[in-house]
């Protein structure tokens, strides 16, 4: 069965926690009693842990107040096919489980109707992962579009992001788009185990669910549709490299 949202999220979770707790993956396998390989088995989301299995990484690294109760609500029911995670754009609750399936993901299409979308300036988080190629559309109103006049923080995410991956970035008409339907912002990973994957980010909180891949999706058609209109009445988006390489606009 392949992983769930919350079980990549808990792995990541785990793989984070150890980090900042500043424990290697051997001396923390150790401490707890497990072979290293299946502590990393459980941080990349391969094996889910037990709630006891959680529970003594954690007190063996440390983890207290805030931190050790958002992991152990994570692995409480990581059957579930859908998790809610709290926090703002950027928090380091939804930046962790953004890279959880930044680095599952054989590719990501994201829209975003008002904003930059949320996955572009995610970095990659593990050195044995790659991020998967990403196809992204927004609106001109999200980027206040002219012609060489986007600002220099949005140029630095772009920038990033095609040094970091295989990239594309689509401008849409708003009016257009709007019309059309596409109010919601989503983005839909195609994951490496088969299935696909759509996250939902609101102000407080984004919602991660299992989504279809059969084109009744409503996902997946409006995915279509945003190609369409991007192919009808959008441009691409990109930046020089250093090397010179690259669409200018």
């Amino acid at each position: 069965m392949p992983p769930t949202p919350r079980t990549r999220i808990l792995g990541a979770s785990l793989r984070n926690a150890r980090i900042v707790a500043n424990f290697g993956l051997r001396e923390l396998a150790r401490r707890i009693g497990v072979a290293p390989a299946m502590l990393s088995s459980w941080e990349q989301a391969r094996r889910t842990p037990s709630l006891a299995d959680v529970a003594g990484i954690l007190g063996a690294i440390g983890a207290v107040g805030n931190a050790r109760r958002d992991i152990l609500r994570i692995a409480e029911g990581t059957a579930e096919q859908c998790w809610v995670v709290r926090g703002t754009p950027g928090s380091p609750a939804r930046t962790i489980a953004l890279a959880a399936h930044n680095e599952s993901a054989q590719s990501i299409v994201s829209w975003d109707p008002f904003a930059i979308p949320e996955v572009l300036p995610i970095a990659r988080t593990h050195p044995d992962t790659q991020l998967a190629p990403l196809e992204a559309f927004v609106s001109d109103r999200a980027l206040n579009y002219r012609v060489g006049n986007i600002s220099q923080t949005v140029r630095s995410v772009i920038r990033a992001a095609a040094e970091s991956r295989q990239f594309a970035l689509h401008v849409v008409p708003a009016d257009i788009a709007w019309r059309a339907g596409l109010t919601t912002a989503f983005d839909r990973y195609a994951m490496n185990s088969g299935e696909s994957v759509v996250y939902c980010g609101q102000r407080g909180l984004g919602i991660f669910t299992v989504d279809p891949r059969e084109t009744g999706s409503p996902f997946h058609k409006d995915v279509e549709l945003v190609r369409q209109i991007a192919a009808s009445h959008g441009k691409v988006l990109s930046l020089p490299s250093t090397s010179g390489s690259g669409l200018a606009f």
